[in-house]
């Protein structure tokens, strides 16, 4: 451990009882890392940690003086990978929250220059320690130029150890080099085909590659988009959730709200809800947060950073678990992060556009606008030539008609 950095042991989480023949929860210890002078992101610092010293890589939204409250396992702890160690991550815990970071560089150039997307898994709420990170990688051209439908991993992590991947989320769609022979190149339209529909894979471990060819023999889960064209429950939001070997028959399903997103969001919260097939009662709930305080709500409308609670029922498996949290990274790029916005500027009709919430219509996500006109039409219209005027008095308007030269008078 450096000198510099103070490090400020927390209180023991208590453990809690996974499902049984599956894993033991890991005894996690929550540890306050203050950021070192001169460290930038992605600068890696030397933490002492409850099981040992571990090498940390600063993270997207913190700077020098900043505390980051990281779980770390206790000495002599064996991470597993895939479920069994998101299993250990997260213990009983019953409630998770999930946090996109803010990119500096991106809000400053109000999205235009598209940058990876960052995600912390923290435990209870957003005050709790960070257990897991998820950071996406994807292709440059691909974000600017197709975002939010661009092909992508995202790779899930221990917090104190992110060159562990525990699952590989793989998303196929839109390429800039490739347009329509990209794997899903009509994404956001109506789902009527399966080049329209999203369909997600989760791996076992760390896979890299390009998304849409890689090999799926390590595959734990499929989150697929049904395709809803011209069937019964076109306006509600759904991914089916099916298991390798079942092929389209899924065993979970993640339904949500007909509408939501816009300026909404900043007053009301929308509820998706994970339910396996057969089930009484949904196994979990995705919970789009709305803003808390003056600092939240500014980054919700002027960035699209979004913060996700998920709650797991008392009959959720780590299987079930682990489907959600990877659904709550899916419903972020599908559905809060396709807008242009709460407002922003329409240059070519010189209006503005707020947009009030957002309609889920058979995949096509058509937004509800109010508009305001900021373009004058020449000099504003004489109050007696306006509709509605007051007809002018006889004689008040001389320019209205030619009149007619009297003729000379005779001596």
């Amino acid at each position: 451990m450096s000198a510099e950095m103070p490090v400020v042991q927390g209180a023991v989480v208590a453990p809690g009882q996974v499902q049984p023949g599956i894993v033991q929860a890991t005894v996690l210890q929550p540890v306050a890392v203050v950021i070192p002078q001169g460290a930038v992101v992605g600068t890696v610092v030397a933490v002492q940690g409850p099981g040992g010293p571990q090498n940390l890589a600063v993270p997207i939204g913190y700077k020098p003086g900043m505390t980051w409250n990281v779980a770390f396992p206790p000495a002599g702890h064996g991470q597993s990978l895939g479920l069994n160690g998101m299993a250990q991550l997260l213990g009983g815990a019953d409630r998770i929250e999930i946090n996109q970071k803010v990119n500096r560089l991106e809000a400053a150039s109000c999205g235009c220059y598209e940058q990876k997307n960052r995600f912390e898994v923290k435990i209870g709420d957003k005050d709790g320690p960070v257990v897991m990170t998820g950071q996406e990688e994807s292709e440059f051209c691909d974000r600017c130029c197709c975002k939010p439908h661009h092909s992508l991993l995202v790779h899930l992590s221990p917090a104190y150890d992110e060159s562990n991947v525990l699952v590989t989320l793989e998303r196929k769609g839109c390429e800039c080099n490739r347009c329509c022979f990209s794997t899903k190149p009509g994404l956001g339209c109506c789902s009527c085909t399966e080049a329209c529909t999203e369909e997600i894979v989760l791996h076992e471990g760390k896979v890299e590659g390009k998304p849409g060819e890689l090999d799926t023999g390590k595959a734990l889960a499929y989150i697929r988009q049904p395709m809803q064209c011209c069937a019964a429950g076109g306006c509600t939001p759904t991914l089916d959730i099916s298991e390798p070997g079942d092929g389209s028959v899924p065993h979970a399903q993640v339904t949500g709200p007909t509408c939501f997103g816009g300026c909404s969001e900043l007053c009301c919260e929308n509820h998706f809800d994970y339910t396996t097939v057969g089930g009484a009662a949904a196994s979990g709930t995705i919970t789009h947060l709305r803003p808390r305080g003056c600092c939240e709500t500014c980054k919700a409308a002027c960035t699209d950073s979004d913060n996700y609670g998920v709650e797991f029922g008392p009959s959720a498996t780590p299987a079930d678990k682990a489907n959600m949290i990877a659904a709550s990274i899916v419903v972020d790029y599908m559905f809060f992060e396709i807008d242009q916005g709460m407002c922003h500027y329409d240059a070519g009709n010189q209006q503005i556009v707020i947009t009030c919430f957002l309609c889920f219509c058979y995949g096509c996500l058509i937004p509800c606008n109010c508009y305001i006109p900021t373009k004058a039409d020449g000099a504003p219209p004489a109050p007696e030539s306006a509709a509605g005027a007051p007809p002018a008095p006889e004689g008040a308007i001389l320019d209205a008609q030619p009149v007619a030269a009297e003729p000379p008078m005779r001596a």
